[in-house]
This record gives structure tokens, C-alpha cells and sequence, in this order.
């Protein structure tokens, strides 16, 4: 591993179930030191990071973490896991005098522009009528949420969310009978509810439970069924196909991405095979007199596990450009 602290970042995307760390140079990730971790196996993102240091180092200069939970003033704490992380203890974990905090979405968003294009799986493939408009990076994995991109000179603008903790939309009765399933242990569904992978675990639970059966099933579980032909798990993919598709044309009309709509997180993966045969296009679009109009957003699905490591070593190289 390199040891030029003034060239060397340490950047880390910490999910809701693993994190992923790496060393850059500049833009460019030092692939040799790409490791990934389960967070059960540790107590804090400190003792994560002494980990990396005991494998691969921790010389370096500056400091990019993006974490999957609502960041304020460089601090932010993890939705799906007991973890909050704040610029002054990476610091003192690093010793780096350059640290960032990001929602783990911005880190995808500012990595738009490094993805080769072999790791993008058209969804619509839609030619953008204006390349430097904004772009909308949306995540289905551990949880569920947004960012969007608008060009900004170098290096663009990235504004953070918590759109997957929305009341989730129900446009039929179907959607009405889900919403109130979802709400019977907390009294409110919410859009991460039924999109992320804990939301196919809750649908098929709910298909299951309108069988007179009372099963669960991990979504990898159900994915395995589905592929097998069970019906639960079908009705269940088709439920969730058909919501991820409502809830993205809602952004892309909340946000107008004309260049472009990027699903990403293990979820959205996993699904993306599923997606034309059960009706995402159609759902996506199904916006009333606006119907035509959303034909003119592309979609893609990004297929590069550790894009947010590249963002995060991005965003630092613009940072020390300004």
C-alpha cells in the first residue's frame, strides 16, 4: 500500500448490514485495498476501521464515509443499525485533518460520471435529450431512498434525502389493504416499508397471510422461490415491481431527471432481471396526463457493487480541486 499521506484518501460506505472501505488515489481506488466487512462483527465504524488499518494502513490525508441514515453538520447516525458517525472521532481514528460526511446515496450520485458504462444495465433506454441535466440516483437494498445530482460547474451539486421514510402511496384498494398491514405494528407504512429488502420479507408476508398462512420468509428466501415458480413469492415480486414503479415515477416527476434514473443497492440488482416482465415500464409511467411525458426519462441499473466508494474518492478530489 502506498505511504504518501498528501496523495492518499480513505473513503468508507457503511450500509445497513456491511461496509465497504478501500485507499484512492485522486479518483482512482487502489484495488488491492477494496475490503468488505459485516457490521454485526463490530461494536462501532472505529473499531471497523482499526480492523482495515491492522490489513492495509491508514495513511492518509482525507477522509470520505457515507453512511445509509440522515447526515446534519458532519454527523450522522445509521437508519437500520445503532451506529452514528461524526468528522471529529474519524480524525482522531485516522489522524486525516480532511474529513466528509455524505448520505450514502450522495456518494453514489457523485460517482455518476467515473461508472464505466459496462457496469449500467439499461431498465428504459430512453436517449437523453439534455446530458447535463440532473440525474436521480435511487436505492432498494437495506433501506430505501434518493439523490439527485444537478450539474454545478467540476463537479455537481447533490442534494440529500429521506424519501424512503415517506407515507408509502396507495392509488387502489390492493395498496390500501398493504398499507394498513404494514401499519399494524408501528401505525404508520412508509415507502422503505415496501421497497427495501425487509419490504419483500413484509409483502410476501402479506400475500402469505391473504392464503390463510402465516410464513416467513428472508427476501433472499423469497427470491430463491420465485425463480422456483412459487405463487406467494410471484404475487409478491409482482407487488413489489409494481410500487418501485409508481414511487419512481413520482420522483422523476418531483425531480425531472432528464439525464437519467440509476437504480442502485442489492435489492434493485436483484430485481432488475424481473423488472420489463413485470410491469416497472408501465407502472413508471402510469402518471394520468402525464402519462407521455415520462417516456423521457432513462432508466439503468448500476451494477458496480462499490460505485459509492468511487463517489466518495470523487467528491474528496473536488473538494481539494476548489
Amino acid at each position: 500500500m502506498p505511504d504518501h499521506r498528501d496523495k492518499v484518501s480513505l473513503v468508507a460506505d457503511v450500509g445497513g448490514t456491511n461496509t465497504r472501505v478501500a485507499l484512492a488515489e485522486g479518483r482512482t481506488l487502489l484495488d488491492k485495498s477494496v475490503r468488505r466487512f459485516r457490521n454485526s462483527e463490530f461494536e462501532s465504524l472505529e473499531s471497523l476501521l482499526l480492523r482495515f488499518e491492522d490489513d492495509v494502513g491508514l495513511v492518509c490525508d482525507a477522509v470520505a464515509v457515507a453512511i445509509a441514515g440522515p447526515v446534519h453538520d458532519g454527523r450522522g447516525t445509521l437508519t437500520n443499525l445503532d451506529w452514528t458517525v461524526e468528522r471529529e472521532a474519524l480524525s482522531n481514528v485516522t489522524g486525516a485533518q480532511t474529513v466528509s460526511v455524505l448520505n450514502d446515496l450522495q456518494a453514489q450520485a457523485h460517482a455518476l460520471h467515473v461508472i464505466p458504462h459496462g457496469h449500467l444495465t439499461p431498465v428504459i433506454a430512453v436517449e437523453p435529450t439534455d446530458t447535463g441535466s440532473r440525474r436521480l440516483v435511487i436505492g432498494i437494498g437495506t433501506g430505501f431512498n434518493s439523490a439527485l445530482a444537478i450539474p454545478n460547474g467540476p463537479g455537481p451539486v447533490v442534494t440529500p434525502s429521506e424519501c424512503g421514510h415517506v407515507l408509502l402511496p396507495a392509488s387502489n384498494s390492493e395498496d390500501l389493504k398493504l398499507a394498513e398491514f404494514l401499519a399494524a405494528s408501528t401505525g404508520f407504512a412508509s415507502v422503505e416499508d415496501a421497497l427495501s429488502g425487509r419490504g419483500l420479507e413484509n409483502i410476501h408476508a402479506w400475500h402469505a397471510s391473504r392464503c390463510g398462512k402465516s410464513e416467513t420468509r428472508s427476501s433472499a428466501d423469497v427470491l430463491t422461490a420465485i425463480k422456483n415458480g412459487d405463487d406467494v413469492a410471484n404475487r409478491t415480486l409482482e407487488t413489489f415491481v409494481r410500487i418501485m414503479g409508481s414511487v419512481c415515477g413520482d420522483l422523476a416527476l418531483i425531480h425531472l431527471p432528464f439525464a437519467g434514473i440509476y437504480l442502485v443497492g442489492g435489492v434493485a440488482r436483484a430485481v432488475a432481471p424481473y423488472l420489463r416482465d413485470f410491469g416497472f415500464v408501465e407502472s413508471l409511467r402510469s402518471k394520468g396526463r402525464l402519462s407521455g411525458y415520462m417516456e423521457r426519462f432513462p432508466v439503468c441499473v448500476v451494477e458496480d457493487d462499490f460505485a459509492a466508494l468511487s463517489g466518495l474518492a470523487v467528491h474528496l478530489d473536488d473538494l481539494r480541486r476548489r
